[in-house]
């Protein structure tokens, strides 16, 4: 579904992303892990062809993610850093829109916001506010709403969870798992491990330009011997004796 191949990214002299390879697959719920500033954004971005790699292909259900026609396209939903919403729209309204940029028939775009908007929201009337008026956590799940109302076969989410609170971040969790099938791939990036154990079905580790670890979530806790974090803090900071010399605290 996803096919990441020798692919590097720099500005001017900084390297970003170097010989980046990662194949994701039907059914799998692949999570990207690593610390702030490590280029899991830059990397969600080079997938939806936001911004041009300097070295490498990327390949979304067979064809390179710059020559998808609008057929591949609809395929396709993401939420990434700038949820791109216009704000002088209702909720109801950017909605609409989305899903007819999408080719939904009518009748079944209004249930589908109708259903959609009465689980993420507790109050139908917001569906016709301005998005200006949305708090922060609000324009999150609108634009999480917008992702998945054309049901696509690739949902790309860089940090679905941030700005959530926790029972939201619960509703969000049960939407995915119950949203994710045999024909369908998610690909998120998330600082939110608890929340991630939760749905990954596929851990990658970025630090220091580069995966280094891909494997399934089980590989990664060890059969659930170890917690997602402690499994994370082994491979971003294997050794945290340096704070034996802090004898002043």
């Amino acid at each position: 579904m996803i096919q990441i191949e020798n692919i590097s990214m720099s500005y001017g002299k900084l390297v970003v992303l170097s010989n980046i390879n990662l194949s994701i697959e039907k059914g799998q719920i692949y999570c990207l892990l690593g610390k702030n500033g490590v280029g899991k954004t830059t990397l969600i971005n080079l997938i939806l062809d936001l911004i041009k790699p300097s070295e490498g292909t990327i390949k979304i259900l067979g064809f390179k993610s710059n020559m998808l026609d609008k057929s591949m396209k609809k395929k396709l939903g993401a939420v990434n850093d700038s949820l791109a919403l216009i704000e002088e729209l209702t909720g109801y309204e950017f909605l609409y829109f989305v899903g007819k940029i999408y080719g939904l028939p009518t009748d079944t775009l209004k249930k589908r916001i109708f259903d959609i908007f009465s689980y993420f929201f507790e109050d139908e009337s917001d569906l016709y506010k301005n998005i200006s008026k949305y708090s922060t956590g609000m324009k999150k799940k609108l634009a999480f709403c917008s992702s998945v109302i054309h049901t696509p076969e690739i949902l790309i989410l860089d940090e679905p969870f941030s700005g959530l609170d926790p029972l939201v971040a619960d509703q969000m969790i049960c939407f995915i798992n119950k949203y994710q099938n045999k024909d369908r791939v998610i690909l998120m990036s998330s600082h939110d491990l608890s929340y991630v154990e939760k749905v990954a079905t596929h851990i990658a580790v970025l630090d220091k330009k580069k995966i280094i670890f891909n494997s399934t979530l089980q590989d990664f806790t060890e059969n659930g011997e170890k917690k997602i974090d402690s499994a994370l803090l082994k491979f971003l900071r294997p050794n945290n004796s340096a704070i034996e010399k802090f004898d002043w605290i």
